[in-house]
């Protein structure tokens, strides 16, 4: 499906830029045309199967989503030992312009956004109403998490100061780039503008989807609003977070494990809220991509590239579940044995959870807890059923910075740390090179580059503060 119906949607025909070094071949060889590619109600459906297929691949959710986020916060929670340069410097804070995994993360992304337009634009081939709405649905779901998540990791933080600066965010993509002739120089939009059509994709979504799952892997409209909340979190609006968040969890689709590693070692558990599905055959990568390639430290699996910090596993308590079932000593892992592992991405072939119900619980908690409210449950409440899964010892009255503190305890390693670091507006600091380098959440060298092909190939694009 991708590498046929999908060939044509390469980067240069989704931003009027270039994708290789070489001349751009503008008619592929291994193509269908755009104009007769979705024709008929099965190849739209098909279509939108392909977008999660794109989405899934080790330059996106399959991995540097969650993995660039990581490197990003460094924070001395974890360590790169790899011998990828970019991602060392994607760790040291030291990227370039032509930083190979910016540029593949921002192709990946936009092919994905397209591949959503291209469904869009053909929603109207599809007769039946209860399809049309579904796969509609998913679509505006799937254009808006993705610009959010390339907002998140090629822009500033919301704040009030930057949100309305010209060329601030990202281009907003909702058309359908299908030949040449739709080619366009497009521009950066502000911040405050993405955000706008990022909750207005996922505020439809919502309207439009099942309310339950239809095919394991595909979004309904808790997943939407799960998505939501985040956005909402992130640009510090507790009140709709605190809806979006309370919704998921009312609406008894999803239950916490009775262990926190279950949704690690089991596909589709009753905590998964959003969750690409993998298979043998078809999955994220086993060798040079992939969460489990950098993660992993067991025989035959993994690299051993990120170690975590033995500090960061004080953190917990001894008895708490996430310590002694999420961490693990490797055994090789390309020859690096004795290293500490996180357990949550040690099989190439494991489903890859992207969203867990335990973190609406912890959205809730926290909003509450700013807003002097206890819509849903208390923060107490919240915040204990977390603990009490994990074997975590009770906290009475908890804090603001008891929830942020369990927000890491149970969301490290998933690609939360540095987006919570950056709303929080908190500074941090982290060892390079031998040295204690302390960042501010706005710094521009936590905000990756635009990739310099993409500048060079459109004078539109205006790179980001010091590349």
């Amino acid at each position: 499906m991708k590498k046929y119906i999908y060939s044509f949607l390469i980067s240069a025909l989704l931003l009027g830029l270039g994708s290789c070094d070489k001349q751009l071949d503008l008619e592929p060889q291994q193509s269908i045309e755009a104009s007769s590619a979705l024709t008929t109600p099965a190849m739209v459906k098909t279509a939108l199967t392909g977008v999660y297929g794109t989405l899934r691949e080790g330059d996106f959710y399959g991995g540097d989503v969650q993995i660039v986020a990581d490197l990003l916060a460094g924070n001395n929670d974890m360590g790169w030992l790899g011998t990828f340069q970019t991602y060392r410097d994607i760790y040291r804070k030291r990227m370039v312009a032509e930083n190979g995994i910016a540029q593949a993360t921002w192709i990946r992304g936009y092919r994905g956004i397209n591949a959503t337009n291209n469904v869009l634009d053909a929603i109207n081939i599809i007769t039946d109403q209860a399809e049309q709405k579904q796969v509609r649905g998913e679509a505006l779901f799937l254009r808006g998490a993705v610009h959010f998540e390339l907002l998140r990791l090629f822009a500033q933080q919301w704040d009030a100061s930057v949100n309305n600066l010209p060329n601030s965010g990202i281009p907003i993509m909702i058309k359908a780039t299908k030949t040449p002739n739709d080619l366009t120089k497009v521009r950066r939009n502000t911040i405050a503008e993405v955000y706008t059509q990022i909750i207005a994709d996922l505020t439809e979504a919502k309207s439009l989807l099942n309310t339950t799952n239809l095919q394991a892997g595909r979004a309904n409209s808790f997943t939407a609003s799960g998505y939501l909340a985040r956005v909402y979190l992130q640009k510090g609006d507790y009140t709709n977070a605190l809806t979006e968040a309370s919704r998921v969890i009312q609406s008894n689709n999803y239950t916490l494990t009775t262990d926190p590693a279950t949704p690690f070692l089991l596909n589709n558990t009753t905590e998964a809220i959003f969750e690409l599905q993998q298979t043998l055959q078809s999955n994220a990568g086993q060798a040079n991509e992939g969460l489990a390639t950098f993660y992993a430290g067991l025989d035959g699996i993994g690299r051993t590239d990120i170690d975590v910090s033995e500090d960061f596993t004080l953190l917990y308590e001894n008895t708490d579940f996430r310590y002694t079932n999420l961490f693990y000593t490797s055994t090789d892992g390309s020859n690096r044995p004795g290293l500490i592992c996180t357990a949550k991405w040690k099989d190439p072939t494991k489903n890859y959870v992207l969203m867990r119900v335990a973190e609406m619980y912890l959205i809730r908690a926290e909003c509450n807890f700013r807003n002097n409210t206890s819509i849903g449950a208390t923060p107490y409440d919240d915040l204990d059923a977390i603990r009490l899964r994990a074997n975590a010892s009770e906290i009475t009255t908890p804090t603001l910075n008891d929830i942020i503190n369990e927000r890491l305890l149970e969301l490290c390693f998933e690609g939360s740390r540095v987006h919570d670091l950056r709303r929080l507006k908190q500074s941090f600091s982290t060892v390079i090179s031998g040295n204690n380098v302390t960042f501010n959440f706005n710094s521009p060298k936590l905000v990756l580059p635009i990739p310099r092909r993409e500048i060079n190939a459109n004078p539109n694009l205006v790179q980001n503060e010091g590349y």
